[in-house]
């Protein structure tokens, strides 16, 4: 898989709309759907969250839980309990080496459970491409941002002064927009380490104990502190994605600020890290025609109006991509060749 290739699949992904994956999944899921119905009806699916509650992925994966069952045969109840630690690996490992693969446990990682995998070169025990990607409903635009007191408004600014930027643990997105863009642009981000979640980073920026926060989703943002927006508290210096959103049409994607080569190559990893979004999967050896069922269930959910309404009520975009692709581009992620990982893997170790 080349560099252009990942990079194709990529924008072929972002721009794919939920009916695409449908089409595929309903004639596989024909004779599977006696036996599955028999077997969700009456039971509880467990959604295990790989981080704390209160953040985007627990948002996402609570706004799913009272719509889902609706469109799984059987119409079974889903709840949500969270398992956060060691960026989505104590809820990966949970799933892959504990729970019961029969369809009722199903997992919500962090977007960087494949890129922790890539970078540990064989020290993780988890293996990303081994799950039953399920989909995701929202590939997120984010952002890294500066608290507007700073006086830091543009990347140009944080190439003069050392910015501090608040983090949870090494490995998430939250450390790697900043130290990615030292590597490729020079700027002087200084990760502070630590914060439990993306919440008491919030509150350390309001006290001036930082300077701003990467992976910044700007829809949840829009939801959960929509005051910061009117008043213009934030500035929004990049966005990782591969086109600029509409939403932020004066915010420049850090591709587009990055030179072209190695650079790009190794921003266009993070950009597919966002591509997957807040996902759900469930264990290896989870039987295919449950897996099936899910997928399918999952893609009906985001055409459903009253889950639509639900998320546009709770600020909450969503942007689907089916099972099978997510699968694909996880499988394409932890197969990259090692000299490109270990260039990106050089970008995010250094402070």
């Amino acid at each position: 898989m080349t560099h252009a290739n990942l990079a194709m699949r990529i924008s072929k992904l972002v721009t794919s709309r939920a009916f695409q994956g449908v089409i595929v999944l309903v004639s596989a899921a024909m004779p599977a759907a006696a036996h599955a119905t028999s077997f969700f009806e009456g039971k509880n699916i467990s959604l295990v969250v790989g981080s704390a509650a209160g953040g985007s992925y627990d948002l996402y994966a609570r706004l799913i839980s009272r719509h889902y069952g609706r469109h799984i045969p059987g119409h079974p109840n889903v709840s949500v309990r969270n398992m956060p630690g060691a960026n989505s690996l104590s809820m990966a490992t949970f799933l892959q080496d504990v729970a019961n693969p029969d369809g009722l446990t199903l997992g919500a990682p962090l977007n960087t459970l494949p890129l922790t995998q890539m970078i540990a070169a064989g020290k993780v025990r988890v293996d990303a491409a081994g799950f039953n990607w399920i989909g995701t409903l929202s590939s997120l635009t984010s952002v890294l941002a500066t608290w507007h007191t700073t006086g830091v408004r543009t990347v140009d600014d944080a190439k003069t002064r050392t910015v501090l930027i608040g983090s949870t643990t090494p490995g998430t997105t939250l450390e790697m927009y900043p130290l990615i863009s030292n590597y490729v642009l020079g700027t002087k981000f200084q990760v502070v380490s630590g914060y439990k979640g993306g919440a008491e980073i919030n509150f350390a920026m309001e006290r001036g104990e930082v300077d701003g926060r990467g992976a910044f989703s700007y829809v949840a943002l829009g939801f959960q502190h929509p005051h910061w927006i009117r008043e213009g508290k934030l500035n929004s210096l990049f966005q990782m994605t591969s086109k600029r959103d509409p939403m932020l049409p004066n915010t420049p994607t850090l591709l587009e600020l990055a030179n072209e080569g190695e650079s790009k190559q190794i921003v266009s990893i993070l950009v597919a890290i966002e591509t997957i979004g807040r996902s759900l999967m469930a264990p290896p050896s989870t039987p295919s025609d449950r897996v099936v069922l899910l997928r399918e269930g999952l893609m009906k959910l985001a055409n459903d109006p009253q889950f639509l309404e639900d998320a546009e009520r709770a600020k909450l975009e969503i942007k689907p991509t089916s099972g099978e692709n997510l699968q694909r581009l996880v499988g394409d992620l932890v197969s990259l060749p090692e000299h490109i990982v270990k260039k990106f893997s050089d970008a995010v170790s250094l402070r």
